[in-house]
């Protein structure tokens, strides 16, 4: 066993008690290291599902109680594969009030089928000619682009997200943070 590994085998416990929930669920010992992303003080395993790692994130917590209440936590929770492009918290202060059936729209609105990380997400846009187009699990299409170093999410209202946070790799899929939410047409 390498010093490393000894350094974060302790790490690695005490956020397994932090998050019994998640500690019940996913096998949290058996993590490499380097294979846990953070965002902020949360920690983001990469054999959890998009719902589980939503579910234990300081980040989410706003998310995690709207997918609880629009009952999208079983397909996040299902094999997938899935990409989910995740509004934080403070991305969801800009979300307008919605019906429960409005509001499970509008989050199925930020999920696509498949495992989509950023350089596929890019070349796809290349591909495109500038954009690529992704049909999301509401029905309703979001528009991808490249600005500046990053990749650029263009809404049905006509919004705009970036992604500040790429790749999370999760169980069932793939997690990308984003800073706005994410509205389809009216």
């Amino acid at each position: 066993m390498n010093m490393r590994t000894l350094l974060a085998a302790p790490a690695i416990l005490a956020l397994a008690a932090c998050a019994p929930s998640l500690a019940d669920d996913v096998d949290l010992e058996n993590v490499a290291p380097d294979d846990i992303a953070w965002i902020g003080e949360s920690p983001v395993y990469p054999n959890a599902t998009i719902a589980q790692n939503i579910s234990s994130a300081q980040v989410f917590s706003k998310l995690a109680a709207l997918v609880e209440r629009t009952d999208l936590a079983a397909t996040l929770d299902g094999a997938g594969p899935l990409t989910i492009f995740a509004p934080t918290d403070a991305a969801l202060t800009d979300l307008p009030p919605h019906t429960d059936e409005a509001l499970r729209h509008t989050l199925a609105y930020h999920v696509i089928e498949g495992r989509i990380d950023a350089g596929e997400l890019a070349a796809r846009i290349v591909e495109g000619g500038g954009s690529y187009q992704a049909q999301t699990l509401s029905g309703d299409t979001l528009t991808f682009r490249v600005d500046g170093d990053g990749i650029v999410i263009v809404d049905g209202a006509g919004g705009t997200a970036r992604v500040t946070m790429a790749d999370l790799n999760q169980a069932n899929g793939m997690m990308h943070v984003i800073d706005k939410v994410l509205l389809p047409a009216q």
